[in-house]
């Protein structure tokens, strides 16, 4: 009797368990896109307009070009209008090869806290899915362009340009990347699984109902 009671209680437990994983496994489901809120901004608003035929430049920071020194890295910043812990991000380029990426910390005493999340040292294709595992919400997503396709063509017509003097704006360029679009995701929380599952089931109902009519 005992050995009985035993076993059922074992099988019990592994059931829950199994029913506890189920809904872990659920909420990994990805989000929808954040980047498509109402709200967001972009330095590049094409990154963000959800239209994979726009294409847009990411931009150099300011005051950045010297004598006989490469060209700062071109970026582009996405802001949200609510921090989301970003577990993925897709990005749609034509030219991107290298980049990385940071997130804003929100520091209390500086108005930009930037951590590094992510460094991709080549692209193999696109889209280019990347995932992450940043430990806090963010509202703000750098991403730094750190080579494109065009950075050759781009050195080359420069050094013609010159007349072959390597001097000022003549050093290593970086040309700006073609971003068609940039997608932000989270994950779905277990609340939000198990709702769209019950709305999935009661429009399921009502068709299997319409087609008995």
């Amino acid at each position: 009797m005992i050995y009985r009671f035993t076993v059922l209680i074992l099988l019990f437990c592994f059931c829950a368990m199994l029913t506890s994983c189920s809904a872990l496994f659920s909420a990994q489901e990805l989000s929808e896109n954040y980047a498509l809120m109402e709200g967001v901004q972009s330095t590049v608003p094409q990154a963000i307009d959800g239209k994979l035929n726009t294409v847009g430049d990411t931009t150099f920071p300011a005051s950045t070009e010297g004598f006989m020194g490469a060209n700062a890295a071109s970026q582009v910043v996405i802001t949200l209008p609510e921090k989301k812990v970003i577990r993925k991000i897709v990005i749609h380029s034509d030219n991107l090869s290298q980049f990385d990426i940071y997130a804003d910390k929100g520091s209390i005493t500086a108005n930009e806290d930037w951590k590094l999340i992510k460094d991709v040292k080549s692209v193999k294709r696109s889209p280019i899915e990347v995932s992450l595992l940043i430990p806090f919400p963010t509202n703000r997503i750098r991403l730094r362009v750190l080579g494109t396709k065009d950075d050759a063509l781009l050195n080359r017509q420069q050094r013609a340009r010159s007349g072959g003097f390597r001097g000022w704006n003549t050093g290593n360029r970086r040309a700006a990347a073609k971003i068609r679009e940039i997608e932000l995701y989270g994950f779905k929380t277990a609340e939000q699984v198990e709702a769209e599952e019950a709305t999935d089931k009661r429009e399921k109902e009502l068709d299997d109902l319409l087609q008995l009519e």
